[in-house]
């Protein structure tokens, strides 16, 4: 690896990782919101119509079975709370 490629890495780490974490955290919670409101029948919470559901089944099939493990999830409130270190 080149000097400059390093360096470019090294700033990209200290200033931007942060952001980019939180985009990521951000995408997903938005995901699992959508998922929870069209799916939310297979947790039990009957928000929609199943027809609905039935039909964008096969575009959030690849992902379903992540969406399940992260909502049935215990999480304790201290994994929620802002790193403030």
């Amino acid at each position: 690896m080149s000097l400059k490629k390093k360096a470019k890495e090294f700033l990209w780490g200290l200033f931007l990782y942060d952001f980019y974490l939180d985009a990521v955290r951000t995408k997903t919670r938005y995901k699992d919101a959508v998922n929870l409101f069209l799916l939310g029948q297979f947790l039990g919470l009957p928000l929609m119509n199943s027809s609905i559901s039935l039909r964008l089944l096969p575009y959030l099939f690849p992902e379903l079975s992540d969406w399940k493990k992260r909502q049935l999830k215990e999480k304790e409130i201290i994994e929620l709370a802002p790193d403030t270190t």
